[in-house]
């Protein structure tokens, strides 16, 4: 509840901001790839401790609508996103694969560092929002794990760079996990988990 509030607040004074400066808009589509890795947490199950993960890239997928409202040089970029993060972490005793399947709504604060006709060079920071859809699912070889063990709502945060070239723009921006994707219990197994990513991609202005 405090991350929404800090996060209506927190558009609320930028749109205000921007309702000063000489008015821009852009809307198009993009379409990335992604590579995860799982911060998975230690916990202790029927008596075991569960240590030392580790977790190695794995690739997903996301794509679509962008719309960038702003001036010369500042903007604010929402996105809405379907995206799919794949990741792993295991030890010697377990391993957990997550298939996370999501609408993603990030809301993107950018400046141009340098804005010319044909091309520019962006910086942008944000949070993003992601609503768990009912196909995620966790695979683990443990029993008595639940597959839906998923948090309906994801809090992460994006910093990233790009270039725009003509209508083309290519991103690449890294996001931090704010808050669990997945929480696990005594009764009901599993882990808890956050997970980063890298993502590059490609998206085209039509407006």
């Amino acid at each position: 509840m405090k991350k929404s509030i800090l996060t209506i607040t927190l558009m609320t004074m930028v749109l205000s901001t921007f309702a000063q400066l000489p008015f821009t808009f852009d809307l198009g589509l993009m379409a990335g790839i992604n590579s995860n890795q799982i911060n998975t947490s230690n916990a202790t199950i029927n008596n075991i401790n569960y240590t030392n993960f580790t977790s190695p890239g794995k690739s997903g997928f996301d794509f679509g609508v962008f719309a960038r409202l702003g001036g010369k040089r500042l903007y604010l970029q929402p996105e809405l996103l379907y995206c799919q993060q794949k990741g792993q972490s295991s030890n010697a005793l377990v391993t957990q694969d997550l298939n996370i399947k999501a609408i993603q709504v990030p809301v993107l604060l950018g400046f141009k560092l340098i804005n010319l006709k044909v091309a520019s060079l962006r910086a942008f920071t944000g949070p993003s929002m992601s609503y768990v859809l009912t196909s995620s699912n966790i695979k683990m070889n443990l029993p008595n794990f639940d597959p839906k063990n998923f948090k309906n709502n994801i809090w992460n945060w994006q910093l990233g760079a790009g270039v725009d070239i003509l209508k083309f723009t290519f991103d690449v921006r890294y996001q931090w996990g704010l808050s669990n994707t997945s929480d696990g219990t005594l009764n009901n197994v599993g882990f808890v988990n956050k997970v980063n990513s890298v993502t590059f991609s490609i998206g085209f202005k039509f407006i």
